[in-house]
């Protein structure tokens, strides 16, 4: 009974995203329909669930002036402690939404499989010694970027634009 309720409600925040997207009163960029949620929707690995879960956690996220406020907001960077002279990182913020960092997070083990340059990022990091969980959080943190930037500049996703060529 409960499976079958949460497919309804499922059903219901994407045919929203679908028919409404964001309205103009929502966020103060231009646009029309729902051309941001196709936006969206064009990165290779993100579902309608992280986006759904992104936008109603955050709201809009215009009001970030850069993506590093954003990623505070999200609480997607790591803890300090320090004494002294002594400074350790620890593990990841409990500061922001659970649900978003959970999404993104589950979004980045997404994009391993179905999109080549973060799957290239996550090598990457990988090799500069990273352990996979810190590898898949920089790749949340990437994944983060690239969705307030498409939010912010309603373009779609271009891997040209967001990985430098070396």
């Amino acid at each position: 009974m409960y499976q079958d309720e949460i497919s309804v409600l499922e059903q219901e925040i994407f045919s929203l995203l679908d028919k409404h997207g964001i309205t103009k009163q929502d966020c103060h960029i231009e646009q029309k329909d729902n051309s941001l949620i196709t936006n969206l929707k064009s990165i290779h690995g993100v579902a309608q669930k992280t986006i759904a879960a992104v936008i109603s956690e955050c709201g809009d996220l215009t009001r970030f002036p850069t993506t590093t406020k954003f990623i505070g907001y999200l609480g997607l960077f790591p803890t300090e402690n320090s004494s002294g002279n002594y400074v350790s990182t620890g593990h990841l913020s409990k500061r922001g939404s659970s649900i978003a960092k959970q999404a993104l997070y589950m979004s980045s083990v997404s994009c391993l499989l179905h999109n080549p340059e973060l799957k290239r990022y996550y090598d990457i990091k990988r090799s500069q010694g990273k352990s996979k969980q810190e590898a898949l959080i920089a790749v949340s943190r990437k994944l983060a970027t690239i969705i307030y930037s498409i939010f912010k500049h309603n373009i779609p996703y271009d891997p040209n634009r967001v990985f430098a060529k070396s």
